[in-house]
């Protein structure tokens, strides 16, 4: 028991006299510095907090120029080191002024990785000494004593700690949940902007295509306008109008031509793209022009003619037929 008590004492001992080591030789040091670059006007000074510390724990490091009015004085740039400790960060320039004294102040954070003795200083601060020239003063040194934490051997390795677990605020969600109402309104409108366009879309609807074969479907409506007989009541322009409707529809559905709309004149400029022989082409045109004649010149055929016209386009149409096997589908119809 007697001898832990003089361990331990022998230990205090020890530590008070390092740290009086430390404290005479930052004095003699800063005296030194003070005695080889004395200004009367400038006083450069280093303060720390503390000058123990353990190894990674960050020490505030002033360091303060007092100058008179009109001194021009320049404070070192901030390097990543401040002696033999390494700077984490700097503050900027603190000024005030009381009477005819200017006090500059910056504020170093600086840190000791490993353990052992270390320094901050001297710094060195430039100015115009009074003939013009540039002149250099310094401040004292400071030093610390860095040690590691105190490790109990008698206990197991801890493992690592897990990471804490922070609960979440919603603020923290604050640009998801914007962005996703932009979105979500962008989706609605989007939505809205498709139905008004479905429901204004012009509704395109496919020109009547019938079932039977071209020369089929224009046999029996040939058989229809000849049971209607409408030139036999007067109804000659009736008549004509249907005769070139059958005709002309007859094109489409076995030429792909589209000449429902298409005077006899522009006809007669497209019928050379189809192949169509020049009888049959004589027999349509004869028709065409005489119903137009009495479409649009009021004329007033005989009824012979009637009967040929209607002929003609029969005939038109068994020439420029595409059959395949017909004979009962003709039979039917005649």
């Amino acid at each position: 028991m007697k001898l832990k008590v003089e361990g331990l004492r022998f230990k205090v001992n020890k530590a008070m006299l390092w740290l009086v080591a430390i404290a005479l030789l930052s004095t003699t040091n800063w005296q030194l510095a003070t005695a080889q670059h004395s200004n009367p006007n400038i006083t450069v000074v280093l303060r720390a907090d503390s000058t123990n510390l353990n190894m990674g724990d960050p020490i505030q490091v002033s360091l303060s120029v007092k100058h008179a009015k009109g001194q021009q004085v320049v404070l070192p740039t901030v390097a990543d080191t401040l002696g033999s400790m390494e700077v984490s960060s700097a503050s900027g320039i603190d000024t005030s002024a009381i009477g005819n004294d200017i006090t500059l102040v910056r504020t170093y954070t600086v840190a000791a990785y490993d353990s052992g003795t270390y320094h901050a200083g001297p710094v060195q601060v430039l100015y115009k000494s009074s003939t013009g020239s540039t002149d250099t003063t310094y401040s004292n040194v400071l030093y610390f004593a860095v040690t590691t934490l105190d490790v109990d051997t008698t206990k197991p390795i801890m493992d690592i700690k897990p990471p804490l677990e922070v609960p979440y605020v919603w603020q923290e969600f604050t640009y998801y949940i914007i962005g996703g109402a932009l979105l979500l309104v962008l989706l609605i409108a989007a939505y809205f902007l498709y139905q008004f366009y479905k429901k204004n879309k012009p509704v395109v609807q496919e020109r009547y295509k019938p079932k039977d074969a071209a020369h089929v479907w224009a046999r029996k409506e040939l058989k229809k306008l000849e049971e209607e007989q409408l030139w036999q009541k007067d109804e000659v322009k009736q008549y004509y109008s249907r005769l070139t409707e059958i005709l002309r529809l007859y094109l489409e559905y076995r030429y792909g031509w589209m000449g429902i709309e298409s005077t006899t004149e522009e006809l007669e400029a497209e019928v050379s793209m189809y192949d169509i022989n020049a009888v049959a082409k004589g027999l349509m045109f004869e028709t065409l022009r005489t119903a137009d004649l009495v479409k649009f010149a009021k004329m007033l055929p005989m009824p012979d003619v009637h009967t040929k016209s209607l002929q003609n386009v029969r005939q038109f149409v068994e020439m420029t037929a595409l059959i395949e096997n017909d004979k009962d589908n003709k039979s039917n119809v005649r």
